[in-house]
């Protein structure tokens, strides 16, 4: 068996980030097994949690800096506009749709955030890319779920909402945990010769564009010798088309003067 070396930076990084996904857990058991949640419109409590998840998250960016790494700034963000829309349509008369939109855009905020980094992991080669790219299509696949419920059950959404909550939570914990999956022996090794391979046709691409370029240039440099050639022939030419104009010039004044010279 390989043991997984984790560095003490990765350790406190992923112990944030399972705590933060832990509260997405604990919210939705609040919301699933409080009886009194549903004498109260989804609505009137929903910016509370998203504001709650907004600290959370801004917390764990602090605690969790990154050079160039924004993702839960973003995601503390996006909650604080997910729960600001919420209360800012709260009175609106059907609250069911407005719960089910806030879903909706908060689903869509989530999975462009997670795709811009999952680019970004690609392009650094990172084996984090494989994790975050899994959960990313879990979640926009539980999102799509969530809204189609919402819109369809009205009058269930706080349980909805409260089951949404739990399994983001569940799908999210997935992400460190992979991680630590990932840079074990046998799956490091071959994830990393999946992205070596890749890298390897990338050099053969641009060795085959660099191959192009430089035949492209060596013809144009051909074409230029060339025409050089022919600009520098075309004044000797000239100048022969003179002299022998010069001579038959010559020849005609000789001519005209041994005529004179004759009468």
């Amino acid at each position: 068996m390989n043991k997984v070396v984790i560095k003490e930076f990765e350790k406190k990084h992923l112990g944030i980030d399972i705590m933060l996904y832990v509260m997405f857990i604990v919210l939705g058991f609040a919301l699933l097994n409080f009886p009194f949640i549903d004498e109260f419109n989804p609505t009137e409590y929903a910016p509370q949690l998203f504001y709650m998840l907004a600290f959370f998250s801004l917390l764990a960016y602090f605690l969790n800096r990154r050079e160039d790494d924004y993702e839960k700034l973003i995601f503390g963000f996006i909650n604080v506009c997910v729960g600001t829309f919420v209360l800012v349509y709260a009175f609106y008369p059907e609250t069911g749709f407005i719960l089910a939109d806030a879903v909706l855009i908060y689903s869509i905020a989530i999975v462009v955030n997670k795709g811009y980094y999952c680019k970004k992991l690609l392009e650094e080669r990172n084996l984090n890319f494989f994790s975050k790219t899994a959960v990313t299509i879990l979640l926009l696949v539980l999102g799509v779920f969530v809204v189609s419920s919402i819109y369809n059950k009205v009058e269930a959404s706080s349980m909805i909402l409260g089951y949404y909550f739990i399994v983001y939570g569940l799908l999210s914990l997935l992400e460190p945990f992979m991680e630590i999956l990932i840079n074990g022996g046998k799956v490091k090794k071959t994830l990393f010769n999946f992205l070596s391979y890749d890298e390897k046709e990338e050099e053969k691409e641009s060795k085959s564009k660099s191959a192009k370029k430089e035949d492209k240039k060596e013809s144009e440099e051909k074409v230029e010798h060339k025409i050089k050639e022919v600009k520098k022939s075309k004044p000797t030419v000239k100048s022969k088309a003179e002299g022998k104009s010069n001579k038959n010039k010559t020849t005609k004044k000789e001519n005209k003067e041994s005529k004179k010279s004759n009468e």
